[in-house]
Formats: structure tokens, sequence, C-alpha cells
């Protein structure tokens, strides 16, 4: 099948539009076409928009509970997905708990930003932190002063490992510090892991304003965080969201005059012609819908490189008086004695319907996924016991998405969102960015693909 041709530039905006996939890359593109006057189609495989980051309904005890199908934290230096709230009208402190940066652990560890300009507002952090030495601090400082001298460029990139050694970071701050925050952000072991990848997100995150190290902590299920609310603002302005719409096929506008044709699997009839597309589905799909074609030949060559990583959410159920401190905390992670879990997250903090319900997270690749499914909430159980002095579960359910994100490995390429098509543009955590796969990074691509296409 070859569905795509060089068919020239194209000299106008399109007056109809249809986006593939209503992942948070989707619907960000979605609600930039549609405030850019073009009449949308957002199209979803599932019944739920959100992509990886959505509500999933889970029965645990016999109790119906509204939660995720993995947990998410936001950071204040989200700035494409602030953006994208103020434009859909929702305020960001309505949907999300906004506190300082904080780094905690059960034994009494801490890090926590003050609410001052920085850098005064981490200079806080490291003086009134608890479970650091001298040597350990200054180890901290030397390592954020050096990537602000060097403009947050490590020069050759390598993993982050030993990119760390070679900063002289001690076992202390590297166990404590930087391999959670750099397994949260870049979901891949540190030993494997883009020590470049991993500055650009310091630089946004601790080595920018105040603000930006925020940690945003969702009030809501995570289709009710964003998706919900660009499906109201696309409708309203004259698009449509089509659940259940499994694309199967694109032609090119060489195959129909100058539109596309999308055709949906096992229903021809409900084949649709627009202007221009967005592809923000999974890239492993492209190919297969899109066909082979010089025009995307370079776009292929870079996905077939790609790796990708696992992310576990382990849901707990316990009595509705069971709390986490705070409403979340680190955990000492070593896999070798099957502590797999790197964060836990309390989801009655905020949402007394999820009293006693916590949200265990595993951000990478590791012996867990030898297990079953029934020994990792085991084993998450047991380690939830030693460190928080928990009973044991009533029930547990644990959430695998084997192909979470992109791996952030070392010289990392990814496709750019313009393609050679003309009217054709992709969006998604794994298109072009010095940033690994957040759902930032799927916000900015979906509205950087959408004002290619404007």
């Amino acid at each position: 099948m070859d569905c795509v041709a060089d068919v020239g530039t194209r000299l106008s905006a399109p007056r109809t539009a249809a986006v593939v996939g209503a992942g948070w890359a989707g619907c960000a593109a979605a609600a930039e076409l549609g405030a850019g006057g073009v009449s949308v189609t957002l199209l979803e495989a599932s019944d739920v928009l959100g992509g990886r980051a959505r509500r999933l309904p889970l029965e645990l005890a016999g109790d119906r509970h509204v939660l995720d199908n993995g947990q998410h934290l936001l950071l204040g230096a989200y700035t494409e997905t602030a953006a994208l709230f103020e434009q859909l009208n929702v305020a960001i402190d309505t949907v999300v708990e906004r506190r300082p940066f904080e780094l905690r652990y059960p034994d009494g560890f801490r890090l926590q930003a003050a609410r001052l300009p920085a850098p005064l507002h981490l200079a806080a952090a490291l003086i009134t932190g608890r479970g650091l030495d001298f040597s350990d601090r200054a180890a901290m400082i030397a390592l954020l002063s050096a990537l602000r001298k060097s403009r947050w460029n490590i020069g050759s990139d390598r993993s982050t490992t030993e990119w760390l050694l070679e900063r002289g970071q001690t076992p202390q701050v590297v166990r404590r510090v930087w391999r959670p925050l750099a397994l949260a952000a870049l979901n891949t072991p540190l030993d494997r892991a883009s020590a470049q990848i991993f500055a650009s997100v310091l630089r946004d995150s601790l080595g920018a304003k105040g603000s930006a190290s925020e940690m945003w902590v969702p009030r809501a299920d995570l289709s009710a965080l964003l998706p919900d609310a660009v499906e109201r603002y696309v409708v309203a302005r004259g698009g449509a969201v089509r659940r259940d719409a499994r694309v199967d096929r694109i032609d090119g506008p060489n195959n129909r005059g100058d539109r596309f044709r999308v055709h949906f699997r096992n229903d021809p009839e409900r084949a649709i012609e627009v202007d221009a597309v967005v592809y923000a589905a999974a890239p492993t799909h492209l190919e297969h819908i899109v066909g082979r074609s010089e025009a995307l030949d370079a776009t292929y060559e870079v996905l077939a490189r790609f790796e990708h990583e696992p992310i576990y959410t382990v849901y707990l159920k316990y009595a509705p008086s069971v709390r986490v401190a705070r409403g979340f905390t680190a955990l000492l992670h070593d896999p070798a004695k099957r502590r797999y879990a790197q964060w836990v997250f309390d989801r009655g903090a905020l949402d007394p319907a999820n009293q006693g319900v916590l949200a265990a997270v595993i951000s990478s690749s590791g012996p867990h996924e030898a297990e079953s499914l029934e020994d990792v909430c085991q084993a998450v159980a047991q380690q939830l016991t030693a460190d928080l002095n928990l009973p044991a579960p009533v029930d547990t359910r644990a959430i695998a998405d084997r192909r979470a994100t992109l791996a952030a490995v070392p010289h990392l390429q990814r496709p750019p969102n313009r393609t050679p098509w003309p009217g054709f543009a992709i969006a998604g955590d794994w298109t072009a960015s010095d940033y690994p796969s957040t759902l930032e990074t799927a916000v900015r691509s979906g509205r950087t693909a959408a004002r290619a296409l404007l």
C-alpha cells in the first residue's frame, strides 16, 4: 500500500482536520486547531479520552473506585500545559494542588524548597534538609553550579550514572535525590538514561524560577484534568469527538482530489474526508495506517530504533483510616531486595471517595517484569508494610503498561512534528523534544503539530 505522495506545499490553513488519537498530544492538537478556526474531528480508538493518562474505574474489595491507568505528577515547569489550561478556561488551582518541591522518605529524610525566589528556594531546602551531611550538600551545589555555568549542556551525552560519578556526586545524593528524580522524569534506569535529557529537566525545574519546581498533584482523575475540558472546547467550536473510532487507513490527497480520507476498521461507511491530519497515536501503528512512502521513510527509520520502558502502577486498598503523610512520599528503591516501588501516593488525600487507596509507582524496567502481577503486588505491599508500618492490604491490583514511554537513552533521535507530506503532522511524547516522554512533552508536541498545519 502506498498512500502517501508529495503533492507540493499547502498554501492555506485547513478548514477541516482530523486528529488521530485523543491522548494528551491529540487533545492539545485538537484544541489548538479549534482555536485557529479549524473544524476538528478528534478520533479515539477507546471509549475514554486521555491515552496513557486517563481515568480507569477499578473494583477493589468490592468497591468501585475511579482512578487512573497510571499515576502522574505534574510540575510547575509544564508551561505549555499551563497555557493549554488557560486556553480552555480551566483554573489550574481547581484541578491541581500546587506545592513547593519536596522530597521525603518515611525514615525522616527530607528536602523541601521554600516559597522564595530562585535560587533561594533551593538554598533553603539544602540548609533545612534532613539526611544530608556537608559533603552531600556540597556535591549538589557543585553540580547545579556547573550546570548553570555550562548553560545546562553536559557536552558529549552519556549515561546519567556515568555523568553523576564524573561530577563527584556522593552515593547518598545519588540514591536519595538524583535517582528518584531521574526515574520519575525519564522512566529509564540511570545506567541507560541520557544525562543530557536529565540536565534539561533540571534546567527547567530546579534550575528555573521557584514556581517551576512546584509539584502539581492532580485533584481529580486524569481524564477530568484535561481531556474532558478539551472535548467541551472542541465541540463548542463546531468540532466533534468520536470514541470507539479505530483508524485503519489514511489515504492521501493524491487518491481523493485535494483531501485526506480517513477509514475506520470494519466500518468503511464511517470514512471521513478532511483537509489535514494530525497523527497522535502510538508510533508503532503509523506505518500500517499511512503506508510506505518516500515522504515518511526518514520518520520510519527513526521509529525503528526506538526502545520503550514500562510503568507499573500498583493500587492497594486499606481501611479508610490509612493515610500517607503529605499525600505522597518517596520510597527507597532496591530491586535486588524486591523493593520495586519508587513513590507512593494517597489517592484519598484529595478525593474522599478513594480513602484508603494508595498508588505505588514503578517507573522503569527491572526484575519485576519477570514476575506475575500478583507477585509484584505482594512485593509492593510488603515494601509499604516495612516502610510505612501498614497492615496487609485488603485488595491489590497492578496496572502494567509495558511500552509506556520512550526510553530516554543517550543521543536519542526523534522525528519532528512537521512532515514532508503537506497537510500531515505527527504528535506525541515520542516526537522531537529535549524533554523525556512526559505529559508536558505530549502537550508541546500537539500544539506544535497543529501550528505547523495552521
